[in-house]
């Protein structure tokens, strides 16, 4: 075979005729994307962070003036930043994708085309999620509230991989919640 390029072989075909994706919905959510527990996680937490902070305000409080006040003071800083980390750690083994889902949650951008449904994140090149139109069977539109916010369900064909057990996928608190459910009755 000949390296010139009229006989190289086509790996991969494209149309010539491409035809933009027409998108019918975005929404940012922001921070009531996130999970519903987590204020009540927050909640609880704050009280532990207070504790440490008056901790360290104890242990640096009046300023050391030897040596071995500063050695003290360091030493039991180092114990109490070692305690945090080491509690952080023993969530993250146990729930890394619960935790990662939290982190990314006010930053994903849920855009819904004539073709697909696409989580993503502005950093990010690649979508963190795709559902193609043929997957989607309709939707559900739950409580609003009256500035439009609410929740819905994206219906998906029975027995797909990222549906719950009902078919379906949730969203929570989602804004201009009607606009979500037509474009995705449109999708079909």
């Amino acid at each position: 075979m000949s390296d010139a390029p009229d006989q190289l072989p086509i790996l991969h075909a494209r149309r010539m005729d491409f035809i933009a994706e027409e998108v019918r919905y975005v929404a940012r959510p922001g921070l009531l994307a996130l999970p519903s527990g987590t204020w009540t996680v927050l909640l609880f937490i704050t009280p532990q962070i207070f504790s440490a902070l008056f901790l360290l305000w104890a242990i640096w409080w009046p300023e050391p003036a030897t040596m071995r006040s500063y050695l003290f003071a360091w030493a039991w800083t180092a114990v109490l930043m070692l305690l945090a980390i080491g509690v952080v750690v023993i969530l993250l083994r146990r729930n890394p994708g619960f935790a990662m889902g939290v982190i990314r949650a006010p930053f994903i951008r849920l855009t819904v085309t004539d073709r697909r449904v696409i989580w993503s994140l502005p950093w990010a090149a690649a979508p963190l999620m795709e559902i193609d139109r043929r997957r989607v069977t309709g939707g559900i539109l739950g409580s609003v509230d009256r500035r439009g916010r609410g929740n819905a369900a994206m219906m998906l064909v029975p027995g797909d991989p990222a549906a719950d057990v009902d078919g379906n996928i949730h969203f929570d608190r989602l804004p201009n919640v009607t606009a979500f459910v037509a474009a995705l009755a449109r999708m079909g």
